[in-house]
């Protein structure tokens, strides 16, 4: 299954982010997932923050799932993702799915 993994970024040290994406990767891959980040699909730190969130929310649609990882209910970006994958009836995942092997 691929699975877009959504988490809060802006206002984030990117470090921080890149470590929380990296661990969900990982996690992904071990359980025969292919996972799809945010930071892989819109690499440019300098690029504006709409081409950023447009080309999240492409790869997002290319997606069967979404896991949102904790704190996504305070980043816009992440409750767009939300809205986009229920509208487009993508299988919904949480951290805590992940950390449980639900996925």
């Amino acid at each position: 299954m691929t699975v877009y993994i959504s988490l809060p970024i802006t206002g984030h040290p990117l470090e921080e982010v890149r470590h929380r994406a990296d661990y969900a990767k990982r996690r992904l891959r071990a359980h025969g997932h292919e996972p799809v980040i945010p930071l892989d699909v819109s690499p440019d730190p300098d690029a504006p923050y709409h081409e950023h969130i447009g080309r999240d929310i492409a790869a997002l649609l290319q997606c069967e799932a979404v896991l949102f990882l904790d704190g996504w209910m305070t980043s816009s970006g992440c409750r767009l993702e939300m809205e986009a994958a229920q509208i487009y009836g993508k299988k919904i995942y949480f951290e805590y799915d992940l950390r449980l092997n639900r996925l």
